[in-house]
């Protein structure tokens, strides 16, 4: 066989699999929208709908609004939340039986362990990344087609067969060629040549790959960012704009203004 009749073959090998992997897209596609026909029915969880439709920690925004609308939490000016008068109780108190919620209950207790403090400092607190993880992944095992919706093998093999269609030529070329590498040397240098060309073939044809092969398409979460949303609705418009800028604002670290000098130097 010929460089041009390896060629050839790889290509038509590359459409045949591209040809495969879109009607294996058109499939799931047709798939995910009859499963998405259903999803009016399904009672979901308000922290599970607000943590699919953006991020995760969202959830946390929306379980300060349901603390602060039951006096669990006040919000200052500079977007810190601290426990309200009667939030510090311990866990299982009177006080706290409003707070039914696990990503409502980890929340008070993070406030509580760091406040004052915004939304962002608490975000990778790991009492309430785990407590909140947890959840989720308990919400996304009751929609088990759902669970793995943003999970997208078609699209990686996509992008995988043009990498293999880029690596192909170079090692036809320099391993499969007429001239074959003789010694070590040769064998080193044919490598490289390989890598080098392989990877500039690359990078075009896996952009392409990536830019125009049509992603997953998501109705969960399409649905999810339509569900109303009534407790965070319900705050007044200062404590909506205090928990906006709770939400991206840290505040520093305190740091220590030690030198070198004052440390003792390399000693």
């Amino acid at each position: 066989m010929t460089q041009l009749d390896g060629a050839v073959a790889a290509l038509v090998s590359a459409a045949g699999v591209y040809g495969v992997l879109a009607v294996l897209w058109v499939a799931r596609s047709r798939s995910d929208r009859a499963a998405a026909a259903s999803l009016g029915r399904l009672d979901i969880d308000p922290y599970h709908a607000v943590a699919t439709a953006g991020q995760p920690y969202d959830a946390d925004e929306h379980a300060a609004a349901v603390l602060l609308l039951a006096g669990r939490l006040r919000i200052g000016a500079d977007g810190q939340l601290s426990v309200a008068d009667g939030g510090s109780h311990g866990a299982g108190s009177s006080a706290d039986a409003v707070v039914d919620h696990p990503v409502a209950a980890a929340l008070l207790d993070a406030v509580r362990r760091n406040g004052p403090v915004t939304l962002r400092r608490l975000r990778d607190d790991p009492g309430l990344r785990e407590a909140r993880g947890t959840f989720l992944r308990e919400q996304d095992a009751r929609v088990p087609r759902w669970s793995g919706r943003r999970n997208d093998g078609i699209g990686t093999a996509a992008c995988a067969t043009a990498l293999a269609l880029s690596f192909f030529f170079p090692v036809q070329r320099v391993f499969l060629g007429d001239e074959k590498p003789a010694g070590v040397g040769d064998l080193l240098f044919g490598l490289f040549l390989v890598v080098i060309t392989g990877l500039m073939l690359a990078v075009p044809l896996v952009w392409l790959a990536m830019r125009y092969w049509p992603d997953r398409r998501d109705p969960f979460r399409a649905h999810c960012a339509g569900l109303p949303h009534p407790e965070p609705a319900a705050l007044d418009e200062e404590r909506r704009g205090r928990l906006r800028e709770s939400r991206v604002h840290a505040e520093p670290r305190a740091r220590e203004d030690t030198t070198w000098v004052d440390s003792g130097g390399a000693f």
